[in-house]
């Protein structure tokens, strides 16, 4: 029972052996065949560097949140996307009533998408103006 056990684990095993052996050669290389530099010849490279501009206190420069939605709107359907592949691996096992789950959420995402596509939430250009200001 032991031996079939460790059968099943040792690949899992290997590749975070292998992972870790990797990951600190990869450290140890970075560190002496990198560049030298002391920081006080570089102090430009210490400096807060946000999308272009060097961050100053007399900055007044604002950025719209308009990006960031990307992101979380990315991050929402690469997670669903997630789901589903479990749905995909378990697609012998769970049968009819399965199918009709999973096309529920496929559904649910399709109208979320259209949501957003809607509101204008993908254009690039678009402000994001208060609802009241919209009118």
């Amino acid at each position: 029972m032991l031996t079939s056990q460790f059968s099943q684990i040792w690949p899992i095993a290997a590749y975070f052996i292998i992972l870790a052996v990797m990951l600190a050669g990869m450290l140890m290389m970075s560190h002496f065949l990198g560049p030298k530099s002391s920081a006080e010849k570089n102090k430009a490279k210490n400096l807060p560097y946000e999308s272009g501009i060097v961050s100053v206190n007399d900055n007044k420069t604002r950025f719209t949140n308009h990006f960031f939605l990307y992101a979380i709107f990315f991050v929402i359907f690469d997670l669903e996307t997630i789901f589903l592949f479990a749905w995909v691996i378990a697609f012998d096992e769970v049968g009819l009533a399965g199918f009709i789950e999973a096309s529920i959420f496929i559904g649910v995402l399709l109208v979320a998408l259209i949501y957003i596509w809607r509101i204008g939430a993908l254009e690039l250009k678009h402000r994001h103006l208060p609802f009241r200001a919209r009118r």
